[in-house]
């Protein structure tokens, strides 16, 4: 959870830094913390304690909750209140299966155009991810396994495929996230990026697109047995 003393509340209040869309300051501040799960899923967010701790009045927190919930990250439950949307087995196979073929297909794609520069920066991502995990900086580690997903997509000359990954970037953060939970999935997951390096090496965009899409069914699976989540029984309403 977001924790503010009064006197930061005040100073957020009175900094003219802060943007003057509330709305849109306090949508992004909410966001992040959903995103990064300090906010847990299934939690309430109560518009009276989020505006006093951001120091803002309500309608903007309700309009920024609002705006969450089209994005799929926030549930409105009637007569109740706002809850952050749970995470459950089923969106996270189904989020999985959308990735395994939307990056396995980028994969071949940016495999088959990478030059000796784009592969000498894989190398680099790969070398900090290892130093990363060496050092436990798991936050480090994300932000290269982030960046190594992304170059691929990015790379596929394909500007619908990167719009429908943008779409669901924030669905797949907070399973990011989760994988951090699990210093053995992190290491594994190292291992099987530096076997699709090994393909793009051997300049083989078949080979490539296939660990990627291991590398996605194996990520899965472990996520799946170590991360408890709720069943997927259809949410109360009310």
């Amino acid at each position: 959870m977001l924790h503010f003393t009064r006197q930061e509340a005040i100073a957020m209040q009175l900094d003219p830094a802060k943007p003057a869309a509330l709305t849109d300051w306090a949508y992004g501040t909410i966001k992040q913390a959903i995103l990064n799960l300090e906010f847990a899923p299934g939690a309430q967010l109560r518009i009276d304690e989020l505006a006093e701790r951001m120091g803002i009045s309500r309608t903007p927190i309700r309009e920024a909750l609002l705006r969450l919930e089209t994005e799929g990250l926030v549930r409105i439950v009637p007569r109740v209140g706002f809850f952050v949307a749970e995470i459950t087995r089923r969106d996270l196979i189904e989020l999985f299966e959308i990735r395994q073929l939307l990056e396995s297909h980028a994969t071949r794609r940016a495999a088959a155009q990478l030059t000796d520069e784009d592969l000498a920066f894989i190398d680099q991502l790969l070398g900090q991810a290892a130093a990363a995990v060496a050092q436990g900086d798991l936050a480090r580690f994300q932000e290269t396994e982030i960046a190594f997903h992304d170059y691929f997509i990015e790379h596929a000359q394909n500007r619908r495929l990167l719009a429908l990954m943008a779409s669901i970037r924030d669905l797949t953060h907070r399973q990011r996230v989760l994988s951090l939970a699990s210093v053995e999935n992190v290491r594994q997951s190292l291992v099987e990026h530096q076997r699709i390096a090994e393909a793009l090496r051997r300049r083989d965009p078949e080979l490539a697109g296939q660990r990627m899409a291991e590398h996605m069914a194996a990520a899965r699976d472990r996520l799946l047995e170590f991360v408890v989540l709720p069943s997927d029984k259809p949410q109360p309403n009310g």
